[in-house]
Formats: structure tokens, sequence, C-alpha cells
């Protein structure tokens, strides 16, 4: 039996499943091979803030939307990890060498620990990490 292969999605790819903009269609895609069975989405618990937050400042959408989006977010059985020391360690370093958050961080950390591709679609985060071998912009990124 071939195995699945796991990837982890930072906020910027995951919140185009609720709001339409660029690259939505990608975004989409990755969560539909995820619902198929033939993907497994991984992402820090701080996923769900970070979505959370996303929707709550987004003008289109009210406070059921957000709600919703939750609990749709919550029935998709997303692999969500609560970070652990090592991963916070790594987060922590990568965030000062790279100049960049710890939130983003973690979902770096992440799949740096695991062994799996990061798959961003924010662009100034991209650049400051493409250099890591597992690293992905969302545009570029096939499943």
């Amino acid at each position: 039996m071939e195995r699945v292969k796991e990837i982890v999605l930072d906020a910027s790819v995951v919140v185009k499943w609720f709001s339409t903009e660029e690259d939505t269609d990608l975004a989409t895609r990755i969560r539909d091979e995820h619902v198929a069975g033939r993907l497994t989405i991984v992402c820090p618990d701080l996923l769900l803030y970070e979505i959370s937050n996303a929707l709550r400042y987004n003008p289109a959408v009210c406070a059921d939307d957000v709600v919703t989006a939750i609990k749709d977010l919550v029935d998709l059985d997303l692999d969500l990890v609560t970070p652990n020391e090592e991963i916070l360690r790594k987060a922590i370093r990568h965030a000062f060498k790279r100049g960049i958050t710890v939130y983003d961080s973690c979902y770096l950390s992440l799949a740096e620990s695991l062994g799996l591709e990061f798959v961003t679609g924010d662009k100034k985060l991209y650049k400051r990490i493409k250099g890591l071998g597992f690293v992905k912009l969302l545009k570029n990124f096939s499943v």
C-alpha cells in the first residue's frame, strides 16, 4: 500500500480555503487531496488561532462565519500538533536567525522536525526561508 504524503501548511495557505484571493484554487486543491485521503496536512495547533484572527479582521466576515469556518476546519481532521519544547526551541532560533515571527517559525520548525515539506503562500516569508530545501511557495507546489 502506498504511503500517503504528508506536508505542513501555514495559515497563509489555509485561510485561502475561506476567502477568495491569489492562489485560492491551488490551496483548495491541496485541501481536496487531504479530504480524498491522498495527502495528510500537518499543522501546529496555532493554526486555529491564526485562522480565527485572520477571518475576524476580514470585513466581509461576521462572528458566526468565523465560528462556522473553525468548525469546518476542525471537521477536516487535520493533523494538529501541539509544539513541544524541541519545536519551540528551533522556532525561536529560526525566528532570530531569519528575521521572522515565532508564529511563522513554528510551522517551519514543525516541518523540519518531522522531515516534511513546508508550503507557504506568504511571499515575504518565503523570501527569507527559501534557502531551506524543504520550503515551497504555494504557487510552485504541486500535489
